[in-house]
C-alpha cells in the first residue's frame, strides 16, 4: 500500500476500549481504505460474527463509519467500514475545535503568502505554549541541551513532537537531521487544508528550535511526498542544505508585508500549494489525493 505522508494520529479514547475492539479500530486507522467484516476477520484471525459485533459498536461510539459498496450482481452489497475522524484527534471536542479554526482563518485571509505567513505564526505560538506546558523536570534536564549542538536540539523536538501525537523518528545525513513524522494528529485537515496546517506544524517546530538558536531558515518540512511519513528538515550550519526533492525551486524569501504584491516562487502545478514555499521552507507533495 503505497500512501504519501503520515499515518494518522491514535486517539486517547482507544485506551478505554477492551483489547479486541482496540485492535479492530487500529486495523481501520493503520488500514486507512474501506475494510470489510471478512477482511478484517481475515487480517485479526477472529470469527466474522465476532469483528462485526465490534466494528458497530465502534460505528455506535463515533469513532468508525459504516457505509455500503456498489452492488455487483445480485445481492446485497457489502459493507464496509473506516475510523471516523474523531479516532485521529484526543477528543471529539478537539476536532471540531481544530477545523473550526482552520476554517476561520482561511476564510478571513486570501489564499497566497500572507494565509501561509499567519499559519506559521499561529504555529509559532503554539510551539511557545508547548515549551510552557513542558513538565518542570524535563524542562530543567533539557535546559542546557540546546547550547551542546543540533543534535541535541533535535532530540528535544523530537521528544516533544512525541508527545503531542507525531510518532517521529531521526536521521542524520551529513549536515542535515531529518525527523521522519509517521504520523499527523490533524491528518484529515492536514489533507484539506495542508497550506494552514502544514505551515503551522513547520512554524510550531522552528519555535521550539529556537530555543536552541536554530535559524528559521534552517527548519524545512517536505510533506505528502513519500510514503507513510513528512519529513522535517534541520541543518546543523548555515551552509549546510536540507536534501531537496527535484521539485523544489529556490527564490528570494518573501517578507508578509510584500506578500500579496509579489506572489511566492515555486513550483507550476495545476495545486498553487504543490511545490517549494520559498519564505516558508515547505514543500507539499502532489499526492494527497492518494488518502482520498
Amino acid at each position: 500500500m503505497s500512501k504519501f505522508g503520515p499515518r494518522p494520529a491514535r486517539s486517547d479514547r482507544r485506551e478505554r476500549l477492551s483489547a479486541p475492539r482496540r485492535a479492530v479500530l487500529d486495523l481501520l486507522v493503520e488500514h486507512q481504505d474501506p475494510m470489510t467484516v471478512a477482511q478484517v476477520a481475515e487480517q485479526l484471525g477472529q470469527h466474522p460474527n465476532t469483528v462485526r459485533e465490534h466494528l458497530e459498536a465502534l460505528v455506535r461510539t463515533g469513532l468508525a463509519m459504516r457505509d455500503q459498496r456498489a452492488p455487483v450482481g445480485r445481492g446485497r452489497p457489502a459493507s464496509v467500514y473506516t475510523y471516523a475522524p474523531e479516532a485521529s484527534f484526543s477528543s471529539p471536542e478537539y476536532a471540531v475545535l481544530a477545523q473550526v479554526l482552520v476554517s476561520y482563518l482561511s476564510h478571513v485571509l486570501p489564499d497566497g503568502p500572507v494565509l501561509r505567513h499567519h499559519a506559521r505564526e499561529a504555529g509559532r505560538s503554539w510551539g511557545r505554549a508547548i515549551l510552557e506546558r513542558e513538565p518542570a523536570h524535563e524542562a530543567e534536564a533539557a535546559g542546557a541541551a540546546p547550547r551542546r549542538g543540533s543534535a541535541a536540539v533535535v532530540e528535544h523536538l523530537r521528544r516533544l513532537l512525541d508527545r503531542t501525537g507525531f510518532d517521529p523518528e531521526t536521521e542524520r545525513n551529513g549536515d542535515v537531521r531529518t525527523v521522519r513524522l509517521y504520523r499527523c494528529p490533524v491528518l484529515e485537515l492536514a489533507k484539506d487544508r495542508p497550506e494552514v496546517v502544514c505551515n503551522a506544524h513547520l512554524g510550531m517546530a522552528r519555535e521550539i528550535l529556537a530555543e536552541g538558536d536554530v535559524a528559521p531558515e534552517r527548519v524545512t518540512l517536505e510533506a505528502f511526498t513519500e510514503p507513510g511519513a513528512c519529513l522535517l528538515h534541520v541543518t546543523s550550519s548555515p551552509d549546510g542544505v536540507p536534501p531537496a526533492p527535484g521539485s523544489w525551486v529556490r527564490g528570494p524569501a518573501v517578507t508578509a508585508a510584500a506578500a500579496e504584491a509579489e506572489p511566492v516562487t515555486g513550483v507550476p502545478t495545476t495545486d498553487p500549494w504543490d511545490g517549494f514555499d520559498s519564505e516558508g521552507g515547505l514543500t507539499i507533495g502532489p499526492h494527497r489525493e492518494m488518502f482520498s
